[in-house]
């Protein structure tokens, strides 16, 4: 017979690189930990049956513990969000430019770089890269703003 949750035993994860099983980073681990924290989130969470607690609270603090490394980051020295093209590394996987952040949300080069602004990207260079998880997450949200709206 299979155990009831209760007594499920999670295994723990040991890849490196990740905290407790939290498979998120950077600016994700950053809006994860925003919504998980809004009120509405939180009370729904903490409504949850108790054999579920231990398991759900793990993964908020992982995030949270992600979501503080990617707060800590360095900030360039003229204290804006900007960073010289020299400091960075080459292009991560995970981010885009405005032109694709454009095509995936179908909103004009413009209104990205205000996305961008606001959090949802750095400047590097003198160019706008957005964390793809992030656009993508915006999109799925219009998308259901749009949905529900109709």
């Amino acid at each position: 017979m299979p155990p009831l949750p209760s007594q499920a035993q999670s295994a723990p994860v040991t890849a490196p690189g990740y905290v407790h099983g939290a498979l998120v980073h950077g600016v994700s681990a950053h809006v994860f930990d925003r919504v998980l924290s809004s009120p509405n989130v939180a009370r729904l969470l903490d409504d949850l049956p108790l054999w579920m607690r231990p398991e759900v609270d793990a993964a908020r603090r992982a995030i949270r513990l992600a979501a503080r490394e990617y707060e800590g980051l360095p900030v360039a020295v003229a204290g804006t969000t900007e960073t010289q093209a020299a400091e960075v590394g080459p292009l991560s996987p995970h981010e885009i430019d405005t032109y694709q952040a454009s095509v995936l949300l179908g909103l004009g080069e413009r209104r990205v770089r205000q996305l961008a602004a606001g959090g949802m990207g750095r400047l590097v260079g003198g160019r706008w890269l957005l964390d793809r998880s992030a656009v993508l997450a915006y999109a799925e949200q219009r998308r259901v703003r749009a949905d529900l709206s109709a």
